[in-house]
């Protein structure tokens, strides 16, 4: 005669059902951490950007020759924007300043990117980030 299931058979099941849910969450979590670090690296390169387009819209026109900004000075601004990025952990990070003249209306650009790497590593490699903010120069 054979004996009916017993529950002792249930609980290797349930034991292995909540290994599962758990690993599956676990990835969830880490997932969703990675994407917010992810667009909170993007903003902060996305603000960085644009206050450095700020600054060199509005820089003074003394320290300009012929109207443009010295080389020099794009340094410095480019160093500002650096500074303010400084705790995103952001490698390669390069910014770039022109004065590019869009349908004759002097305009101050800054391209900011940088490479960061993933939080937990669960993929190779890294993402790069890029943006690029354009003001119109009021000192030209």
């Amino acid at each position: 005669m054979r004996r009916p299931a017993t529950r002792n058979g249930q609980r290797g099941q349930a034991l292995v059902e909540t290994g599962i849910v758990i690993v599956l969450f676990v990835l969830l979590g880490m997932g969703i951490i990675e994407f917010g670090r992810a667009f909170m690296i993007t903003n902060m390169i996305t603000h960085a950007a644009r206050d450095g387009a700020r600054i060199a819209a509005t820089w003074p026109t003394a320290s300009r020759t012929s109207g443009t900004i010295s080389s020099g000075d794009q340094t410095t601004i480019a160093n500002q924007v650096k500074t303010e990025m400084q705790s995103a952990g952001i490698t390669g990070l390069t910014v770039t300043v022109t004065q590019p003249s869009v349908s004759g209306i002097p305009m101050a650009q800054v391209q900011v990117s940088g490479t960061v790497s993933y939080l937990f590593n669960l993929v190779a490699g890294n993402f790069t980030v890029s943006r690029t903010v354009s003001f119109r120069d009021e000192g030209r």
